[in-house]
């Protein structure tokens, strides 16, 4: 199947985006035109039956969910101001932050480090990018329990079952952010924090049952704000009973901490500095802000699960290429739709070289800050990849946990398989901004049992 996704690009020309099976690309200039596209209107409601008028609002993972159960519901655009927190902090510091000769961000204290962007303007790629990595949806602390990616198929249409072989789960996670906070005392960041930590998180009990793997143990992660500093990873070895500490390999977003890993692609997200950006345009597209549950995504019902719908807006979002700087990147590349007003991810096409390994959209919840403004919950998210996809070595590389029906051709492969992250759908207890994580949480020696 093919559709088209109108962009608008910076120098005024159109791109044209077409899908095929879901997956969005950039075609020859010969592509053919697509149909004329249906009115969009508050109260339009977009289901199989009528997707075909509206292809050209609809990000390449909302279309497979679209095809497969999802209904969408058009209502009217929003202003989405940042809570008053976030909005202080870059009124009160932006004014001082910069970029360094090899574009690291300088003088970053909290807040949008860079709330006007100009797109003609040569960094405008790198400023979108730190905007993003540093935006509203970043919470001062999380706890989620469980938390979990979860894999499910389409045995027939609109009625989905899960596949528990597949799922990744975490009993316990918890995240704290030592510098940059904006919602929680105290602020802008804990104490002197003289080790320069960014953020630190913590998984109990991670179990990736693909591989087999019951109860790996537990781990924490530690993001430091040095940019010339790497992730550092800690966890407990079972049959030597040392706690380890070791280097994260996690730089590239690809299919091995995408589909395990619901945080580092939502509120830890990679490290700014280990990617070139490039400026592809700007697109309109339908998103989910305002998802109308948490979690949002499915429902249960007699036959297994269904899609639920959910409210969708048009959106306008910058177009924003990332790839690897790393020499063992090799062609991974990410396409990542960011929204221009509340720096928020809209969709995301994962590549590598030219083959499409993925897609993804999230399911925002908005929802009021007690001082005023916006908060925001990942309330949900689709993720769905390649069938039956063969990855290189070099992306099987940046992979912590990596999956057999991601590196090999499986004849067993699920007739339509996708993960939706986060929280479980089940009984779950969520905490966000609450100042009850505390630092102690993360201390390496709490992970010996």
């Amino acid at each position: 199947m093919r559709s088209t996704l109108l962009i608008a690009v910076v120098t005024a020309a159109l791109l044209t985006l077409s899908t095929h099976d879901g997956f969005a690309q950039i075609p020859s200039a010969a592509a053919s035109a697509s149909p004329s596209p249906a009115t969009l209107m508050p109260g339009t409601v977009i289901d199989a039956n009528n997707i075909a008028g509206y292809i050209q609002y609809l990000p390449a993972a909302a279309e497979a969910a679209v095809r497969h159960g999802l209904k969408i519901q058009v209502v009217p655009t929003k202003r989405l101001d940042w809570s008053a927190g976030f909005t202080q902090a870059t009124e009160k510091y932006s004014s001082q932050v910069g970029l360094d000769k090899d574009d690291y961000i300088t003088n970053y204290v909290a807040g949008a480090p860079f709330p006007t962007v100009d797109l003609t303007d040569p960094k405008a790629a790198v400023k979108i990018a730190y905007n993003w990595h540093m935006g509203p949806f970043m919470p001062d602390d999380f706890s989620l329990a469980p938390w979990g990616s979860f894999a499910y198929s389409d045995q027939a249409t609109g009625h989905l079952q899960a596949e528990e072989d597949y799922n990744y789960v975490c009993d316990q996670f918890t995240f704290l952010r030592f510098a940059h906070r904006t919602e929680v005392d105290p602020r802008p960041t804990i104490g002197s924090n003289s080790q320069g930590f960014e953020w630190k998180a913590r998984c109990n009990e991670w179990t990736a049952t693909p591989m087999g793997d019951q109860g790996e143990g537990s781990g924490i992660w530690i993001r430091y704000v040095d940019p010339n500093r790497g992730d550092e990873f800690y966890g407990f070895n079972t049959e030597t009973r040392r706690v380890r500490r070791g280097a994260s390999s996690l730089q590239a977003v690809n299919e091995g901490c995408r589909s395990c890993h619901q945080p580092y692609w939502a509120y830890a997200l990679p490290k700014t500095e280990v990617y070139a950006y490039r400026i592809l345009g700007t697109a309109s597209l339908l998103a989910c802000l305002t998802a109308s549950e948490e979690p949002a995504g499915l429902r249960p019902d007699e036959n297994g699960f269904s899609i639920s719908e959910q409210p969708f807006e048009l959106r306008n979002a910058y177009i924003l290429e990332m790839r690897p700087k790393a020499a063992d990147g090799g062609n991974l590349r990410t396409l990542v739709f960011i929204d221009t007003e509340a720096y928020l991810w809209l969709a995301a096409e994962f590549f590598d070289g030219n083959e499409r390994t993925a897609t993804a959209i999230p399911l925002w919840r908005a929802h009021p800050s007690p001082a005023g403004g916006n908060l925001f919950d990942l309330a949900g998210e689709f993720y769905v990849p390649g069938q039956q996809t063969t990855m290189s070595p070099k992306a099987e590389m940046h992979g912590l946990e990596v999956s057999p029906y991601t590196t090999h051709t499986n004849p067993n492969y699920p007739r339509w398989f996708f993960r939706t992250l986060v929280p479980a759908h089940g009984d779950f207890a969520q905490k966000i901004d609450s100042g009850d994580v505390s630092e102690g949480t993360f201390n390496p020696q709490s992970l010996m049992r």
